[in-house]
């Protein structure tokens, strides 16, 4: 639960702060880790501490191998909403975690914003109805972006996992291509042939994932910008006025309509810059004062 989790992330700030002993170190992590999974998961892995703490390390590579894999595909599904709810939590810093906390758990009804941070019927719109049981929710069900900070570093996080997946393939993406139209090596319908095709379908799989990272990035750093220049004028200050600032290829709308011209850029990018960070940019300049 959330709660779990930030009682682990304080333990784990508190233990960082000091000369803490490896031990220490190993156990905040543990406490952590458990918060982020389900009981059985953070049973095996607690027993593997507890059983060998001077070889936490792979005991605890020993415990994990139980955890659940989300499978992702080139799509926009209930397991991709799923990946990029679990890399936002990942990308909490403390206070963050304090806030979704709070939001998890409600007795009389979600509030409007925790109504639209998980995803549930907004009270009042059509098929909304206020919950009046204890609900609470886990790391799966951030269905919208915290802040645009914990959003952009959910997608350097994702970019990082790609990163590093694609790195374990003995053969780049380019490499596959090249090799599967070698029929003589890879004749039609061989294992050989039908394996480099699997390896190349996931290699794809992770390109995509890495390219709405790269792309997120740049539309989260341009909302960012965007940001600064109505805090600077809310605050009385003028906006910049140099070339580089005046470009409209640093503007939200002009980034989006290329992006739709673009035959080239997947729907599923488009639509979560286009929906998703526009709600969130929206949101954001809605705010006063900065």
């Amino acid at each position: 639960s959330f709660n779990a989790l930030a009682a682990a992330v304080s333990a784990s700030s508190m233990s960082g702060g000091g000369g803490s002993s490896s031990s220490s170190s190993f156990s905040s992590r543990r406490d952590l880790l458990h918060a982020m999974m389900d009981p059985g998961t953070a049973s095996s892995l607690r027993e593997a501490f507890d059983r060998s703490p001077s070889s936490a390390p792979s005991s605890y590579r020993h415990a994990v191998r139980h955890v659940k894999r989300v499978r992702v595909c080139v799509s926009n599904n209930e397991n991709t909403r799923i990946l990029f709810s679990m890399l936002r939590v990942l990308a909490c810093n403390s206070a963050e975690i304090d806030h979704i906390s709070r939001l998890g758990t409600y007795s009389a009804g979600p509030s409007t914003a925790a109504q639209r941070l998980f995803g549930l019927p907004v009270t009042g719109a059509p098929g909304g109805q206020p919950s009046s049981s204890s609900t609470l929710r886990t790391c799966r069900d951030i269905r919208y972006p915290i802040n645009p900070y914990n959003e952009r570093r959910a997608m350097e996080l994702l970019l990082d996992i790609t990163g590093r997946a694609l790195s374990k393939y003995p053969t780049s993406l380019a490499q596959d291509n090249a090799d599967l139209l070698d029929e003589t090596a890879y004749p039609k319908y061989s294992n050989k042939r039908n394996a480099k095709l699997q390896v190349r379908g996931e290699k794809e799989v992770l390109h995509h994932f890495a390219l709405w990272a790269r792309t997120a990035m740049h539309v989260i750093d341009i909302i960012l910008h965007e940001l600064s220049e109505e805090r600077k004028a809310d605050n009385g200050g003028a906006r910049a006025t140099t070339a580089a600032h005046n470009n409209e290829e640093l503007e939200f709308d002009y980034v989006i309509q290329a992006m739709e011209d673009d035959d080239d850029c997947h729907f599923t990018i488009l639509r979560y810059c286009s929906d998703v960070l526009g709600a969130v940019r929206r949101d954001e300049l809605g705010k006063h004062p900065y």
